[in-house]
This record gives structure tokens, sequence and C-alpha cells, in this order.
């Protein structure tokens, strides 16, 4: 009887092995894979799935999305109403492969000017172009991972991430706003309102253009944001514990421990920085 029962285990094992060789030649070698899907006047999203992948975007003169899978997965791409969306799946059996984490490079069109998601279980995105990348709404949804993008204009800018970091360089919008449990935001030539949730780490923000308000909440951690020496604004920074300064002369100054208010300018727009704990620092 205990014998038949290990019979039957076996076969399991070598059938599950011969469907590893027969997908993948070897259970150590990584695959690859591409595709590719056009790109009409009817397609208002591309959305880009990866589970436990890097992802990397190229912007280029194309009339399709194509992509290319280097390493472990499945990439498949479908088109769904106006959506057109990539996605990398990981098998089952590819969880006990040690050769690393696989990577998607998916190109677009660079005179695509609708909306693009990021769904990301875990992995690093990287969008790059050498000309600004003209957008309606990017909403990034991450669990964990460091985004790195730069040369993005859009109407609605979104990221949502439980750790890692957010870089970005050259963003120019109507609206923006981040969420991150734990990480770091590094935003450089900014321009636009911004909202920003953050339950620790760092922000460092230098906007080129104060057009919107900005509001930022930190529970621990430390803020810096570099405004133009001719916004204008009225500030309010609170801090339960820390330090919170200002280089700007405000008008209708009001300095304590702990909290900073005034104008600047006209004041037109209202600039906020609440933190638990941590430094603050608007210059």
């Amino acid at each position: 009887m205990r014998s038949g029962f290990y019979v039957i285990v076996g076969l399991l094992t070598v059938g599950a092995v011969l469907l590893i060789l027969y997908e993948n030649t070897s259970l150590f070698a990584g695959g690859s894979d591409e595709n590719s899907i056009k790109v009409t006047e009817r397609t208002e999203e591309i959305n880009i799935i990866t589970h436990s992948s890097d992802m990397k975007i190229v912007p280029e003169a194309r009339n399709d999305v194509k992509a290319a899978l280097n390493g472990n997965g499945e990439l498949s791409l479908r088109k769904q109403g106006d959506t057109i969306e990539v996605e990398v799946k990981q098998k089952w059996y590819q969880f006990f492969n040690f050769n690393g984490k696989s990577d998607v490079t998916v190109y677009l069109p660079a005179d695509f000017n609708q909306n693009l998601k990021l769904e990301v279980g875990s992995g690093n995105v990287e969008l790059k172009g050498a000309s600004p990348l003209v957008l309606n709404d990017v909403d990034i949804e991450m669990s964990s991972g460091d985004v790195e993008l730069s040369n993005l204009q859009t109407k609605s800018f979104k990221h949502d991430g439980s750790s890692g970091r957010l870089m970005i360089d050259q963003l120019s919008t109507e609206k923006g706003s981040f969420d991150i449990s734990s990480g770091d935001v590094i935003l450089t030539k900014y321009s636009g309102p911004l909202k920003g949730e953050m339950s620790s780490g760092e922000m460092k923000v230098q906007m080129n253009q104060l057009s919107g308000d900005v509001s930022f909440d930190l529970s621990s951690g430390d803020v810096e944001l570099d405004l133009p020496d001719d916004a204008n604004f009225t500030l309010d920074t609170e801090a339960s514990s820390g330090d919170i300064s200002t280089t700007f002369t405000l008008k209708e100054q009001t300095i304590t421990n702990n909290k900073i208010s005034g104008v600047h300018g006209s004041g037109e727009y209202q600039v906020n920085v609440s933190l638990s704990s941590g430094n603050a620092r608007v210059y």
C-alpha cells in the first residue's frame, strides 16, 4: 500500500519536471516572448500588469504596443474594448526557480495621449522619454518596488504604493497625488498641485512652478519643499514632534515651537505640511 503511494508521488514528480522542461527547456533557464497590438483612435487606455517582474516603458515612434519578456513568466497582450492590456504572470512552478526575476519592456507610441495604468505586485518601474510624453491620466498601483519616471505631462497623476521609492524628474500635471505607506518620494522640476500622504519616509519636492495647492501629511519622517522664489502661497506647517523652518519672508507670520504660518506674495495657493514626528523645511 505504501509502495503504491510512493509510485504515485514519483509519477507526479516526473510529470511536473517534464512539463517544466517542455515549456522552458530547463528549470533554471528563462524564456523570451514578444507580441504587439495596434493602437487606434478608439484606444483610450494602456494597462500594464506585472506580479513580480521589473517593467521598463519606452515611448517611441510607432503605431502599436509591443512587449518583450526576458526571463520567467508568461506574457500576454490582449485588447478589451478600448483598452490594450499587457500582463506578465508567473506559473506556479516558477516560484521554485532561483534564477532571478524577469523583466518586461513595453514599447508604446510616443504620441499616445490617453490613459496609462500600471498595476505592479513587486518590482521596479522605469519610464523615460527623450521628449515629454503627454497623457490624460497616469495611475500607478503597486505593493513594493521603485518607480523612476521622467518627462511627463498629464491631466492627472496618481501613485498608490505600500513600500518603495517614487522618483520623478520633470512632471507637469493639473492634479497630482501620491499615497505611500513606507518609502521615499523625490520629485524634481515638478509643476502643478500636489497632495502627498506617507506613513514613514522622506519627501523631497522641488517645484518649477506652483500652480495649485500643496498638501503633505506625514506620520514619521522629513519633508523638504523647494518652491520658486516668486511663488504665491499661504503657508501652514505643523509638527507634533520635530523642527520646522522656512527661508521665505512671510507676511502675517506666526512662529511657535511647532508651527509656522504666513503669506508669501498674493497668498493664492495653500501650502500645508503636517507632521506627527519629523522635520520640515520650506525654502
